[in-house]
C-alpha cells in the first residue's frame, strides 16, 4: 500500500468514502487496522478529509492531498523516484 495508491482510491471515488471500501480496492491485502491508521495518518498530514457518513468514519481527498496526488504520479511516470534513493 503506497501513498499513491491509497490517494488514487480517494480520489477516484470522488466522494468520502469508508476505510473499507478502500481496502476493497488495494491491490493486496492489509489488516483493516492498518488501513484505518495509515489512513488517519493521511488525515492528519492534511492529505485527507474525515467525516462521518451514516455514523462510520469515512475519508475523501482534500486539495492538499490532490496536489501530493500529481506529484506522485509525476515523481512516479518520470523515474525520478528510484532514482532519488540511490
Amino acid at each position: 500500500m503506497t501513498k499513491r495508491e491509497v490517494l488514487g482510491i480517494v480520489f477516484q471515488n470522488g466522494r468520502f468514502v469508508t476505510p473499507d471500501v478502500i481496502c476493497r480496492q488495494l491491490r493486496e491485502f492489509h489488516h483493516r487496522s492498518s488501513i484505518y491508521s495509515y489512513l488517519f495518518r493521511l488525515h492528519k498530514q492534511g492529505l485527507l478529509l474525515r467525516s462521518r457518513v451514516s455514523g462510520r468514519v469515512a475519508y475523501r481527498i482534500s486539495r492538499r492531498g490532490i496536489e501530493r496526488l500529481i506529484f506522485l504520479q509525476t515523481v512516479y511516470n518520470t523515474g525520478e523516484a528510484s532514482r532519488s534513493h540511490i
